[in-house]
């Protein structure tokens, strides 16, 4: 028998648009932040609240829930997976199986949008006594931010991004494309590096915004900047940049989103995002050499237009 917690220490987390209560329902279950612990701050008003509350299991039970979508980690993963999105009725299920994990072998989270709460829980591996994670743990995290981001009508891209005298750049490509590079790139001149990796994009008013999210791996303070333009990236023996138009920019930036969609409406809704998105930023084709080059390059395009 797993041991009952009365007494449950509460983390609260706030991403774009969110608040998230965290708790844990089990003893043998415990809270330690790292690439949350400093998102206790909110960069946004109106922030919608979700009670989130971890307990242990000796198995999961998804009877009732039907698959909705499925997917695997990355080729050379330290720790594989495979993860599955179920649906019933108001209800999103988000199941992790984790191959080879010190802590654990299953996941089974519960978003009740109806109540506003999440109820996750978590199956030990043999012989483990006590299990510590971070309150948005990979890979669950990264999936329910994916979900809660579409819920609210937001994006969540592959993608750095950097702030410099107010002008936020989004970089967007497929993984080891140079994503990172163009950031530090950007940062040895000065700009704020907002994230290299994952961004948030949300609409306040009628301007988009890019924030920063929970890492798996390091903490970083919670970081929001205007969205101003953005650049499909891509190695090139010259830096290279030019403006793209219609539908092609935004399906091309589309291709980069973090897209698990399990339904036609919330395609559809995306296609929707991504279009608005379209008409309000300029996107850029950007091939480029790491080079302190490619960063004037693009400061004297956008100039000039």
């Amino acid at each position: 028998m797993r041991k009952e917690s009365k007494n449950t220490e509460g983390i609260v987390t706030f991403l774009p648009g969110l608040k998230l209560h965290f708790s844990c329902a089990s003893a043998d279950v415990k809270l330690v932040p790292l690439g949350s612990s400093l998102f206790n701050d909110s960069l946004t008003e109106g922030n919608q609240s979700f009670h989130v509350s971890y307990s242990t299991a000796e198995s999961v039970d998804t009877s009732g829930f039907s698959r909705a979508l499925s997917g695997e980690s990355f080729p050379g993963a330290e720790i594989p997976y495979t993860w599955t999105i179920l649906r019933k009725d108001h209800q999103v299920g988000i199941h992790i199986d984790f191959d080879d994990d010190l802590q654990l072998e299953e996941v089974f989270g519960v978003i009740d949008f109806s109540q506003n709460r999440i109820s996750a829980a978590l199956v030990p591996g043999n012989g483990v006594q006590e299990i510590s994670i971070d309150p948005l743990f990979q890979p669950f995290g990264s999936v329910l931010m994916v979900v809660l981001a579409h819920y609210q009508d937001d994006v969540l891209v592959h993608a750095s991004g950097v702030l410099e005298k107010g002008v936020g750049r989004l970089f967007t490509a497929v993984s080891g494309t140079g994503k990172s590079t163009m950031a530090g790139i950007w940062k040895s001149d000065g700009a704020t590096v907002i994230n290299d990796d994952r961004l948030w994009l949300r609409k306040i008013g009628d301007r988009w915004y890019m924030f920063n999210t929970p890492m798996p791996y390091y903490a970083q303070k919670p970081l929001m900047a205007p969205l101003n333009e953005i650049f499909l990236i891509r190695q090139s023996p010259d830096n290279e940049v030019s403006k793209l138009a219609g539908i092609n920019a935004a399906m091309r930036f589309m291709a980069n989103g973090i897209q698990h969609f399990y339904d036609k409406e919330m395609t559809g809704r995306h296609l929707d995002r991504i279009l608005d998105i379209a008409s309000q930023v300029s996107i850029y084709d950007c091939g480029f050499r790491p080079t302190k080059e490619v960063a004037e390059i693009i400061r004297g395009i956008v100039d000039r237009e």
